[in-house]
């Protein structure tokens, strides 16, 4: 999937498709009944896998006894089976908490399970396939992935039952990967984990009676991250792996359009129009950041973008649900699309909405990327506070002085262009990076302190940073030169409209 901008009307869209088939439009609707909405941001994804397996046809769509997703959907869709006709399922226990739209659902290792409502019985002794695809590993290698007790089953040490004794892979199935076995005989039995698939002498014995589960068996049950599952006839798992992994990576192209989406939905809210000339870098930053995710995206904190916005979108946060950002005095002649947000005079700040205890005390990092560099020593982010603080300052013109909850640590010669930031992951030390050069200070971690983390010093202060800055983010530690990177480009784009 890739987005395209309409230059005529000045918005995003998405590649012109055929109508979705008929066996799309009957899951939606069956996802509509639910009262799932979620769904409705990762159509064409679902729809292509919905139809590379209707295509297949046989044991991958018709006679497949019980499959769904659990990427793409909210809590409601985790039960909605692909095929129309499929039992019913039931969730035990999950919660919207335990769901990622992009790498599948978590699984507790105690009480959490999805019934399938499948029984074994209906099963051909020697016609059978069970999968799951794993994007979380199970933490505990004994633990259930799908089945019905020794019988048919996946279990994360490799162990694999389908219709009889076990054949066990010798291999642990790491994440990210198609987990799976299938029989189409008395005597062997595919197992496919890993990317590889082997073939095991192994009889069939009995199918057994009991319900397929997904997450355990009893009380033995998984605290892996799933995808989604499958159960039925005799298949080749590898092109079933094949479809699973488009699927996860067009969800996940669709979750960056989405996030885009967001971020100029909410600057057109917020009144500002500077922002429309500059969609392509500003969508292609953000883009960068999705598909990095976690601390890039998924869990930072706060970040904004001070260039191919207007005044009313320095406030707009990059990803939707961060804390609302409040401007303290910045009126439109302090900032240039170009190169960003400027303090001309004094007492001007940005409150990001954050406090320093927000942060994880061995796992934070925060930076700016400024575009011209200050005249006048001040803060340039954070608290301000000198123990248990994390921030960035301009010291005397012969040094920088910063914190990452820790003492405060002088490092010699002025900053330039770029970002400043610093990055912990540990209690013994911590990474800045400064003139595109990274460095590590030993300073043990002590107790986060608490003041609110804002830009351009902060109110009260008596001396303020007048350096102009392009960007900032605070959040998780992170690899500061890879977010440099980003922000060099997103400035580079800027700056060729």
């Amino acid at each position: 999937m890739h987005l395209s901008l309409n230059n005529s009307l000045g918005k995003w869209i998405l590649p012109a498709t055929a109508p979705f088939s008929p066996e799309a439009l009957n899951y939606f609707s069956r996802l509509d009944a639910a009262g799932d909405t979620t769904y409705v941001d990762y159509k064409q994804p679902l729809a292509n896998y919905i139809d590379s397996l209707v295509t297949l046809g046989g044991a991958y769509w018709d006679t497949m006894e019980s499959s769904t997703s659990f990427v793409g959907v909210g809590i409601q869709g985790i039960t909605v089976p692909l095929r129309d006709g499929m039992p019913t399922l039931t969730n035990n226990n999950f919660v919207a908490g335990d769901l990622d739209q992009l790498t599948g659902l978590k699984g507790d290792g105690s009480t959490k399970l999805i019934n399938t409502g499948l029984s074994s019985s209906v099963m051909s002794l020697n016609d059978t396939s069970i999968s799951v695809y794993q994007t979380t590993a199970s933490t505990t290698s004994a633990n259930w992935l799908l089945g019905n007790a020794f019988f048919t089953a996946l279990r994360a040490n490799g162990n694999a039952y389908v219709n009889g004794p076990v054949a066990d892979s010798g291999i642990f199935p790491v994440s990210s990967t198609l987990y799976g076995a299938s029989r189409n005989s008395s005597t062997n039995v595919d197992v496919r984990v890993n990317g590889t698939t082997s073939n095991f002498a192994n009889t069939s014995s009995s199918t057994g009676t009991a319900d397929y589960l997904v997450f355990g068996y009893s009380s033995a049950s998984s605290d892996a991250r799933l995808a989604t599952y499958h159960i039925g006839p005799a298949i080749d798992l590898a092109t079933l792996e094949g479809l699973q992994e488009t699927l996860l990576s067009e969800i996940r192209t669709a979750h960056t359009f989405v996030a885009a989406a967001s971020y100029f939905s909410r600057l057109a809210a917020a009144g500002d129009t500077a922002h429309v000339a500059y969609k392509q870098p500003l969508t292609n930053y953000i883009t960068s950041l999705v598909e990095l995710g976690g601390a890039y995206w998924d869990n930072m904190k706060s970040s904004a973008s001070f260039v191919g916005v207007g005044i009313q979108g320095i406030t707009v946060p990059l990803r939707d649900g961060m804390p609302s950002i409040t401007n303290n005095n910045f009126v439109a002649d302090d900032l240039d699309q170009l190169t960003g947000l400027k303090d001309g005079t004094s007492l001007k700040f940005i409150d990001t909405g954050t406090i320093g205890t927000d942060y994880a005390q061995d796992d934070a990092s925060l930076s700016v990327y400024a575009s011209t560099v200050p005249t006048v020593n001040g803060t340039i982010a954070g608290d301000q506070t000198v123990s248990g603080g994390m921030y960035l300052r301009q010291g005397a013109s012969t040094n920088i002085k910063h914190s990452c909850h820790g003492a405060d640590q002088t490092t010699a010669g002025a900053f330039g262009v770029g970002i400043l930031g610093v990055s912990r992951d540990n209690s013994a030390d911590y990474d800045y990076r400064t003139n595109a050069t990274n460095g590590t200070l030993t300073q043990a971690s002590v107790t986060v302190a608490s003041g609110d983390i804002t830009l351009f010093g902060a109110s009260g202060q008596s001396s303020a940073y007048d350096g102009r800055l392009a960007t900032y983010h605070a959040g998780p530690a992170l690899d500061l030169a890879t977010l440099e990177g980003l922000q060099d480009t997103l400035i580079t784009e800027i700056a060729a409209i």
